[in-house]
């Protein structure tokens, strides 16, 4: 240090006169000067701070006192040489702090500057050793730690000093991902280009140049050739500083091993298209079997029901109803499982409608009623309070839910009832809910058996008493619909009666704060339906309708119907035959196919399926409806039916009423969009 530096932090730093202050101040350079006569004149606020003292106290021979008495000889004797050789002095010395502790400090006395170039005194600074050695020991331990960190780390760190330049600083660790030891290649960015994956190299390096020229965070992962020749993943981060004219002058960075969450991901992405893969499979294949039993149930069901009507003996009629019952049960089946496909895969989609809960209850109560009395059982319907008018809600599930769980109630029903008791509640939510009651009698059931068959997906061969075939995933598929419709089934037993069994299923109803609640007398109103029941077996009006089918006997039976319900039918057994057909006898700027009021349109055929037959159709300017009938009932099936151009869609096995309804409502111009179907 220059004397005139000395000096003048001297004179900044410690003014004429001072008071005596406390100790705990951040000054930690003591500062002196002495004159020719080698008397002290000045010190300055560190000293008089340090020891506690004015500066009256330390002029002249007062500063000896601060000195530790085995010291003070020492320095006075390198204090006097230095002036009888005039030349800048050092040593050490303890001194005096105003708590009566010593603390070591270093001096380092310089000649005074002099204007007239003689010698003029000393001007002294004085270091306290003890805290710089606190500061050496505290920034080597820094130092450590940090060292100890970076080797530690699972990162490795690396600094770009001067983007101009291709030398770098890899730290230990860096070194070590990469497989080598400390220093073992050069640290360079043309080292780190011998390194990388040829098909990374264009990416990274346009990832450094784009974050250097627009001072943006580097983030990019490729692929380093580690010691040995293999290549491992990383992932590089680096942050890029600017000087104030916001050129970049460095880079620090650091880089991370994801080889291993590379590979993972990769073996997960892999896993994922092999389940996707599976999912198409299983699809298709649950595609292909509904479609192939489907249209041999159509016939099936279809004429087994008007033998049922026509046969006379009762050998013919047992037969017929054997056939039926086997083909609904073996129709259910197939449902079941692709429904409960359509659940697990978060596909199922649930049509929420305005609806009416009397009429699926009267649905219900028509269709087994018949079935109680055919195994010489009551069928016990109780309304006990208000019901909603309208609820929302999808009928068609609601039916499936109440068929199949009185269904089983009836199979399993020892003698005597079934009692199905129907309210109007709230849930533990304080929501609206219906709630339905079923109970009946079997002594020799198991609880845990029967409620088994309601929460178990697998086939297991449960054997309920008195219950003949097996249970099927249908009850299990209605827990899952009647979760999706707000509401959950349970099962237990009646309390003090341990034969009486209760199956309690509820629903949501949605929102009914504006709807009416009205008492139903259930059966002055079943007698009034009877009464006026209307026959659904007639077309409302004479009509040509063209069926476009390739099976034959789904042919036989279609065209059966539809004439035995008043319509002229034309059978054709492919879309090609169908274009041929509508066009063969067109006039001039007549819409083609003119001759006729509906086309019931099949799907899958040969030639030209029902989809292209239906946009030719349309593109050609046929303009009156089209309903597919079609055996493909998988999620999308309907969608891609209306896509095409069809205006309603119906599935096999035909529901004939269903068939003549939706038929009567096209021929009316009605959207059956915009009604409620039971």
């Amino acid at each position: 240090m220059s004397n005139s530096k000395v000096l003048t932090g001297f004179l900044h730093d410690s003014p004429p006169h001072s008071e005596p202050a406390q100790i705990g101040c951040n000054h930690n350079l003591l500062i002196w000067i002495s004159n020719p006569d080698q008397q002290f004149e000045l010190f300055n606020q560190a000293w008089l701070l340090f020891t506690d003292s004015t500066l009256e106290q330390n002029l002249n021979a007062g500063w000896q006192q601060f000195i530790h008495p085995h010291d003070l000889n020492v320095f006075l004797r390198s204090w006097r040489e230095a002036y009888t050789t005039q030349a800048a002095f050092q040593c050490e010395y303890r001194l005096k702090r105003s708590d009566g502790q010593y603390r070591w400090f270093q001096c380092h006395a310089y000649l005074r500057p002099s204007v007239s170039q003689q010698f003029s005194g000393f001007i002294a600074t004085s270091i306290d050793l003890q805290q710089q050695d606190q500061q050496i020991e505290s920034t080597r331990n820094n130092e450590k730690h940090l060292e100890g960190l970076m080797n530690c780390s699972s990162y490795g760190v690396w600094d770009w000093l001067n983007p101009k330049s291709t030398e770098q600083w890899w730290s230990p660790r860096f070194y070590e991902l990469i497989g080598y030891q400390n220093q073992e290649i050069e640290s360079s960015m043309d080292t780190l280009k011998l390194l990388l994956h040829p098909d990374d190299m264009e990416a990274t390096f346009q990832a450094f140049e784009e974050a250097l020229s627009k001072n943006t965070h580097f983030d990019l992962e490729y692929r380093l050739r580690i010691k040995g020749g293999a290549y491992r993943w990383f992932h590089g981060y680096a942050k890029v500083l600017c000087d104030q004219s916001g050129q970049a002058v460095r880079m620090t960075g650091s880089l991370t091993d994801i080889h291993n969450l590379v590979q993972a991901e990769e073996e997960l992405k892999i896993a994922k298209q092999e389940a996707n893969q599976a999912k198409e499979y299983k699809n298709h294949f649950l595609a292909m079997m509904s479609h192939e039993i489907r249209t041999p149930l159509t016939a099936i069901l279809g004429f087994s029901e008007m033998i049922l009507e026509t046969a006379q003996d009762p050998f013919t009629q047992t037969s017929a109803e054997t056939i039926h019952i086997n083909g609904e049960y073996l129709l259910n089946t197939v449902n079941d499982f692709l429904d409960l496909s359509k659940i697990e895969e978060g596909q199922f989609d649930m049509e929420l409608l305005e609806c009416s809960p009397i009429t699926v209850i009267e649905n219900v109560h028509t269709l087994m009623n018949r079935k109680a009395e055919l195994e010489q059982l009551l069928f016990n319907v109780m309304i006990e309070n208000e019901l909603p008018e309208t609820i929302k809600s999808d009928p068609i599930r609601l039916k499936q839910i109440f068929s199949n769980v009185l269904g089983l109630a009836i199979k399993i029903t020892e003698k005597g009832s079934i009692d199905w008791k129907i309210s109007s509640d709230l849930n533990s939510e304080g929501k609206q809910i219906l709630k339905f009651i079923t109970t009946f009698e079997n002594k020799s059931l198991e609880l845990k058996q029967l409620k088994q068959i309601f929460f178990s997906s697998q086939l297991d061969d449960i054997r309920l008493p008195g219950f003949r075939g097996g249970t099927g995933l249908s009850l299990f598929v209605c827990q899952q619909l009647a979760t999706l419709l707000g509401g959950h089934i349970s099962v237990y037993e009646e309390t003090g009666n341990q034969s009486l069994i209760t199956i309690e299923t509820t629903i949501s109803t949605g929102n009914l704060v504006s709807n009416k609640m009205h008492p139903f007398y259930y059966r002055d109103r079943i007698r009034k339906i009877n009464t006026s029941k209307v026959s659904y077996n007639r077309l409302n009006q004479n009509s040509r309708i063209l069926l476009v089918e390739d099976g034959i006997y789904n042919q036989r039976l279609i065209n059966f119907l539809l004439s035995k319900a008043g319509a002229l039918v034309k059978v054709v057994e492919h879309g090609q035959q169908a274009l041929d057909e509508l066009q063969k006898n067109k006039i001039s700027d007549e819409e083609i196919g003119a001759e006729y009021d509906l086309i019931l349109m099949d799907i899958q055929m040969p030639v030209l399926d029902g989809y292209a037959t239906t946009r030719r159709l349309r593109s050609l300017g046929f303009s009156k409806p089209i309903i597919a009938l079609t055996a493909n009932v998988m999620t999308g099936d309907r969608e891609k039916c209306i896509e095409a151009g069809c205006d309603e869609y119906l599935s096999k096995p035909i529901d004939r009423i269903q068939l003549i309804k939706v038929i009567n409502r096209w021929l009316k111009n009605e959207n059956p969009k915009q009604l409620i179907m039971h």
